[in-house]
């Protein structure tokens, strides 16, 4: 599955030019020295520009509007001068500093023209450059977005969909610009959940899953446990179909009732899951049977992979 957010599939020429006014202004600070500069001083004047003209075009004319209008900054009328004078002005100053003081000039030098180079076009055909594309896309853009403008994701949707690629499309209501994408959670979260909704459990599952034989010792299964790391272990007989399962805290049982066999720890009233059932419901599983690892098995039984907690957390969280 793809989300690609506020992009385009290759750069335009106004993306580029953006990019280009920003090396120069690196490349035009005395200090830089054709690179040569990390035990002199640094071209923090230069870098600072770059960042202060890319700012500008992460941001729509409504939302500096609503952000800082023609406020004055510091003084109640103009001072005919070539000071700073707006409120404007001396945030984009703030930007352009504060940056200098995370970010190297030349990485900013390299990155930008690898911007500028990128192009997943094949002899200028779209279609052609995404013809192997496997993977199901939401396309989301945003509608004051001047820098990755609508019109460029639209360009994504139209070459998958010719490719009969499973796309759908989320055009952002938004005063923010391009920089929405970072502020506009509630849309995102909202738009993102319910195109992941639609993840199975084959889709994020462990294919590699330990597994234990039912005639195992209870040391052979904590063994197994630190070697994998793991807490549960799905126990199977000799065709690999699920019969119970051993947790950690089984084990733990175990040494302090003094058991010796597997057979009276494991549970043989397993909660499971299939490989064609929602992330939801396996998640829901979870919650009401307060347990944190599920076995997956397919229609005869065999245990073909697990799915945990973790799995989940990881999935929900990278869409937030």
């Amino acid at each position: 599955m793809a989300i690609p957010i506020a992009t385009s599939a290759y750069s335009s020429p106004q993306q580029i030019a953006f990019n280009e006014v920003g090396r120069r202004a690196i490349i035009s600070d005395q200090n830089w020295n054709h690179g040569e500069y990390y035990s002199l001083q640094f071209p923090d004047n230069g870098l600072a520009l770059a960042r202060m003209i890319a700012h500008i075009t992460y941001l729509s004319n409504e939302s500096m509007y609503q952000k800082f209008g023609r406020r004055l900054q510091d003084k109640e009328e103009f001072s005919f001068d070539f000071s700073t004078e707006f409120q404007v002005e001396s945030y984009l100053h703030y930007q352009g500093s504060s940056f200098t003081k995370r970010f190297d000039a030349n990485t900013y030098l390299y990155i930008t023209k690898a911007i500028d180079y990128f192009d997943l076009t094949i002899n200028g055909s779209l279609s052609e450059g995404l013809k192997d594309v496997k993977a199901k896309f939401l396309v989301i853009s945003v509608d004051s977005d001047w820098l990755y403008p609508p019109s460029q994701s639209k360009e994504i949707l139209m070459a998958l969909t010719a490719n009969e690629v499973d796309v759908s499309n989320f055009e952002m209501k938004s005063s923010y610009g391009h920089d929405a994408f970072l502020i506009e959670g509630g849309q995102l979260n909202y738009v993102i959940e319910n195109f992941l909704s639609d993840i199975q459990v084959r889709d994020v599952m462990s294919q590699f899953v330990a597994k234990i034989r039912k005639n195992s010792s209870i040391e052979e299964a904590a063994k197994s446990m630190i070697k994998d790391k793991i807490t549960h272990i799905p126990v199977v007989n000799s065709e690999d179909k699920l019969i119970g399962i051993v947790t950690a805290w089984d084990i733990s049982k175990a040494v302090a009732l003094k058991y010796d066999k597997l057979e009276d720890i494991m549970t043989k009233d397993v909660i499971k899951t299939r490989p064609d059932e929602s992330i939801e419901s396996s998640a829901q599983k979870m919650r009401k049977y307060n347990i944190s690892s599920l076995p997956v098995v397919d229609d005869t039984g065999r245990v073909i992979g697990i799915i945990t907690t973790d799995h989940i957390s990881t999935l929900m969280a990278g869409s937030k």
